[in-house]
């Protein structure tokens, strides 16, 4: 067996299609490798063990939140007789509970990571079932879109009956994206946003629109007209405030960024806190925004896409 395995992945952020995208509608997803995180497997001698920013002790002793890794890691030691111990590293910071794939991240690289240095050649569907399955653990119901998008390079066009489909065409345009530093949580957002749906009609019709503000936006990128992208972004940005998953911190952003030259702006992933996301049409203006909409948040990254 290999002594030590490293596999990195990298965060992504949803440009819409967020909470639709469960209920069978398009989405569309972006990779963000400037995010990513690190997971190294190697043997130890001691209890198996869990090395992360936030956590250091026994793997399986660690808090509910890793539950889907436990799940992970509890499964493919599983397929290997008399299994060794084995201690599990993460660095890299990706900022969890904002909506930029945390957890799919460290999902997907867990179960590559370990496969390799288990040897136990898993296909790319093997690697996904587990992966999503994690994800179902950390969030109740996931799509599959993080997944998807964590283990591409490209823009990924998503529903759940066709699967993702890579998007190599540039936009043309500059994406700013600023982490809140208010948490999400992408289980409450989505069983909130069911409640509602149950209760109400024009709340189904609703989300069937973000499905097709997602449709439109894939049309309108491969034509790189990203002025009507940024519209549908306003648009969706008034249907997920609908369902109350922004904030006033995401509202101020939002107001900020297109009073300053956005072509559109909305929160991005389950809502409740997470990041904002604001179409430039270029990286002067996404600084310039940055600059001016800085008190409301923690950080901020851009992205030529």
């Amino acid at each position: 067996m290999n002594k030590k395995t490293e596999i990195k992945a990298h965060g992504k952020v949803i440009l819409i299609g967020e909470h639709s995208v469960v209920y069978g509608y398009n989405a569309l997803a972006l990779p963000i490798q400037a995010l990513n995180i690190t997971t190294t497997v190697e043997q130890t001698d001691g209890a198996t063990w869990m090395d992360t920013n936030h956590y250091h002790g026994a793997f399986f002793d660690a808090p509910s939140e890793y539950d889907g890794i436990k799940y992970i890691v509890k499964t493919l030691l599983e397929k290997v007789e008399d299994a060794p111990n084995v201690k599990i590293t993460y660095t890299g910071e990706i900022p969890m509970e904002r909506g930029l794939g945390s957890s799919a991240v460290v999902a997907l690289s867990t179960t590559k990571a370990l496969s390799q240095f288990l040897e136990l050649n898993l296909t790319q569907d093997e690697v996904m079932e587990i992966t999503n399955h994690a994800e179902m653990i950390n969030h109740g119901k996931a799509s599959g879109l993080d997944a998807a998008t964590v283990n591409s390079n490209y823009l990924v066009f998503f529903n759940k009956q066709d699967g993702p489909k890579q998007l190599s065409q540039k936009l043309g345009a500059t994406l700013l994206i600023m982490d809140t530093g208010e948490l999400g949580n992408t289980k409450i957002a989505v069983q909130s946003v069911k409640k509602q749906m149950d209760e109400s009609e024009s709340k189904k019709k609703q989300i069937a629109r973000l499905g097709e503000l997602a449709t439109a936006t894939q049309t309108n990128w491969l034509k790189q007209n990203a002025e009507e992208v940024g519209k549908i972004f306003d648009e969706a940005q008034s249907i997920l405030a609908s369902f109350k998953l922004s904030t006033k911190r995401i509202d101020n952003i939002c107001k900020i960024a297109n009073e300053n030259g956005a072509l559109g702006a909305k929160l991005s992933g389950g809502g409740l806190g997470g990041i904002v996301i604001a179409l430039c049409p270029d990286q002067k203006t996404a600084q310039e925004i940055a600059k001016k909409a800085s008190a409301n948040f923690d950080n901020y990254w851009i992205e030529e896409i």
